[in-house]
């Protein structure tokens, strides 16, 4: 068998490398077009309460489905291939949005956008899960961290300046249109994000990843105390962080009058502070162990709803997005690296896809019952609880830190909570 050249792989990897941050940019253009608009857009055609928890809920759920499918999809002998598919009918999804737009006097039409976005996000989410496959054939153990750290912060760079520059020009031009141009120009960076990604440069070796399934699998990964305390933690804790997303829209629009200029500068203050404060959480994680620190990102996530509960201004809601900004960078950032620390390397992908629909489910299911507690009390109670859910998920993580010594026990005698 001859051996890989090793001077072709370095090359590959640093023309993936280039590919992977374009890629990125793309993608975070042309999010910034489309995300931020979505909610105030089914709020104006006349979405109710239940429309927008499932808007808010569509991606976790879709997230969960994905890697339900993980086995089957991960390894299909193409997946780069398959990969290029599912983006281009996500991207392509973006101009139902425009459809529906494009007709003022469409019977249904926050129904029928609510159902596109369900639609878009289920190809998006097994897309995603596919690529993050791929990353394996892209990028050495070495590379892909940097690959990573560099897409997101290009993705989030362009983000802010596109989203403002869509604020203000969807602000300056109201009406119905407005939205059909922004999802057209979201549809053709995503399909130029999708030519950019075909030009990956896979390594020819299979993936490396053990066939099994989830029969066979679960119960090993259940009787791993480490993994099972930090999946529960998780379910709680995404339970109350999207409890928040479908009442702080409603409150922001409905309450507050926002405009899209309004979600456009909460979205970009968002990402500014999320970029200010990801590498401080980076240098602070190097110091203090992430099962330790963790916790604390939690709490402090805590007091983005908790400044609902004093009925702030279109001006004070910027707070909210800054708490969420700085706290969310260092949640994200510790979340997924304290799940490698406790997930076994013989099952490391259906331990990632067992977090993922265990959160994706919960994380789902607490959007929609926001709709619920607003129904059944007010939007202050959906505040309320997701504070102290959040609050009580943070105390989770901090139960979860136990027998650190011994991250993956496996014996009868260490299973048991």
């Amino acid at each position: 068998m001859t051996k890989p050249d090793r001077t072709t792989e370095a090359n590959d990897e640093q023309y993936n490398l280039k590919i992977n941050t374009l890629n990125g940019l793309l993608k975070g253009a042309g999010g910034q077009l489309v995300n931020p608009f979505l909610g105030i857009d089914a709020i104006r055609l006349g979405a109710p309460n239940l429309f927008l928890g499932v808007i808010s809920s569509i991606p976790y759920m879709a997230g969960g489905l994905a890697a339900l499918l993980s086995p089957w999809l991960v390894h299909r002998k193409n997946l780069h291939q398959t990969t290029v598919w599912l983006f281009l009918v996500a991207r392509l999804s973006i101009l139902l949005f425009a459809c529906i737009n494009w007709d003022p006097h469409l019977h249904h039409a926050a129904l029928w956008l609510m159902l596109a976005i369900v639609w878009s996000n289920l190809p998006g989410a097994l897309a995603t899960l596919s690529w993050q496959a791929m990353t394996t054939k892209l990028f050495s153990a070495n590379m892909r961290s940097t690959a990573v750290m560099w897409r997101q912060w290009g993705m989030s760079g362009i983000g802010v300046i596109v989203v403002l520059l869509a604020g203000w020009a969807i602000a300056n031009n109201p009406g119905t249109k407005s939205y059909v141009v922004l999802y057209i120009l979201g549809a053709m960076l995503g399909i130029a994000e999708v030519a950019v990604y075909r030009r990956f440069r896979p390594s020819p070796e299979p993936l490396d990843i053990p066939e099994t399934t989830w029969r066979s699998a679960l119960p090993q990964l259940w009787s791993g105390l480490a993994l099972r305390r930090f999946i529960i933690a998780s379910v709680v804790f995404y339970y109350g962080w999207l409890m928040l997303w479908p009442a702080a829209l409603r409150y922001q629009v409905s309450v507050d009058h926002a405009t899209n200029g309004w979600m456009a500068i909460y979205t970009a203050v968002n990402a500014i502070f999320t970029l200010m404060a990801l590498p401080l959480w980076r240098r602070l994680n190097r110091r203090v162990p992430t099962a330790h620190l963790l916790p604390w990102a939690s709490f402090l996530m805590s007091f983005t709803p908790a400044i609902y509960l004093f009925h702030p201004s279109l001006l004070a809601i910027i707070l909210a997005n800054v708490t969420g900004g700085l706290a969310g960078a260092g949640f994200n950032l510790l979340i997924n690296v304290r799940l490698m620390e406790v997930v076994p390397d013989n099952l490391r992908t259906m331990a990632v896809g067992l977090n993922t629909v265990a959160t994706g489910i919960m994380g789902g299911v607490g959007a929609l019952s926001a709709v619920a507690f607003i129904h059944w009390g007010s939007l202050i109670t959906a505040f309320l609880i997701s504070t102290v859910v959040r609050i009580v998920g943070g105390a989770l993580f901090l139960w979860a830190t136990g027998h650190l010594s011994q991250p993956w026990p496996l014996s009868s005698s260490q299973s048991a909570m």
